[in-house]
């Protein structure tokens, strides 16, 4: 459980208040964790699988590409990669690795 201004920190870290120990967590991600409390049905698999599709999105916008010209680079179908970033998809390493290379990274 954290407090208040715990919730409210810029960064992760550790606060004590009262003789009590609090884990600082950034606005965004103390909300994503109160959503997941109130999903108790989600298993670690699918938040993993939403964690990778959200990191491929978030790159592939920074680098202003297209679903398309991504998966053409990454040599995979553009359904694949919308699938991937939407959660619903099970990517291999192998077809990560071809994502993030195709992203430049």
């Amino acid at each position: 459980m954290t407090s208040p201004d715990a919730r409210r920190a810029d960064r992760p870290g550790r606060l004590r208040v009262a003789g009590r120990d609090y884990v600082v967590l950034p606005v965004t991600v103390y909300r994503r964790l109160a959503r997941l409390a109130r999903e108790p049905h989600r298993d670690a698999v699918a938040y993993a699988r939403e964690s990778i599709g959200r990191e491929i999105a978030r790159r592939r916008r920074a680098a202003r590409l297209s679903q398309a010209a991504v998966a053409g680079r990454a040599g995979i179908r553009v359904e694949t990669l919308s699938r991937l970033e939407n959660g619903r998809g099970n990517p291999t390493v192998k077809t990560i690795r071809a994502i993030l290379r195709a992203l430049g990274r």
